[in-house]
């Protein structure tokens, strides 16, 4: 299992350069904060993700992609940073 720290850094590097703040809540629920380039207005918040499921490559790639598309939905122009982060280096 990933730190929650590690957890935060994979979430928030795979949606450069759209700038995504994670932060973990208590009783272990992550919330992730996404904002409009050079404004930092918010575009779109995502609460209570719960953290012990996210215990594999598979399923934090799930809630990347499951991110990835409600941003999409909010703000279709969003710029995409198409990396794996889940390859090993």
């Amino acid at each position: 299992m990933l730190s929650t720290l590690e957890l935060r850094h994979l979430v928030e590097q795979s949606f450069l350069p759209t700038r995504c703040d994670c932060t973990v809540d208590p009783p272990a629920t992550l919330t992730v904060r996404f904002y409009q380039g050079t404004s930092n207005q918010e575009i779109l918040t995502v609460t209570g993700i719960p953290i012990a499921p996210l215990n594999n490559g598979f399923a934090i790639e799930t809630l990347i992609s499951d991110l990835r598309n409600d941003l999409d939905r909010v703000s279709p122009v969003a710029p995409r940073y198409s990396a794996n982060h889940f390859e090993k280096r």
